[in-house]
């Protein structure tokens, strides 16, 4: 009988996917951070290097602070998007009904921008091409 936990399908992730699950750019199969993004007392721990290729994370010193303009972009979306669905939901309510839900969900929600936000950082400008054959020797 054949052992079916040791069979791996190689299945190719799309760019759009990798950056969905923070995989590395070189093979989109090696994780990027070490834990789950629900692990709130974790979540900003990255491997230094992909465990499957072998490539650096950090292409260069100080390279995630581009990172954080993503973030912002991203928080700005989130803070605008909840801003016309508490405007319409509630009838144009006072300032207070905008602050409370949308400091709530922004914090809530620091740990997948956070991983998110390096995530498309590295892929869109990490300047690393897709190796698929890349493994670790």
């Amino acid at each position: 009988m054949e052992d079916t936990k040791n069979i791996r399908l190689d299945v190719k992730r799309s760019k759009l996917q990798a950056i969905g699950e923070a995989r590395c750019p070189q093979c989109r199969e090696g994780k990027m951070f070490k834990y789950p993004f629900w692990r709130v007392d974790k979540f900003s721990e990255m491997n230094t290097h992909c465990p499957e290729c072998g490539l650096k994370f950090e292409v260069e010193p100080g390279f995630w602070y581009g990172a954080m303009f993503v973030s912002y972009a991203n928080t700005v979306v989130l803070l605008a998007i909840l801003g016309v669905v508490v405007f319409y939901i509630f009838n144009d309510p006072p300032v207070m009904y905008y602050i409370v839900p949308i400091t709530i969900l922004s914090i809530a929600l620091v740990p997948f921008n956070f991983r998110i936000s390096r995530a498309v950082f590295l892929h869109l400008f990490g300047f690393v091409k897709y190796k698929p054959e890349e493994k670790n020797a």
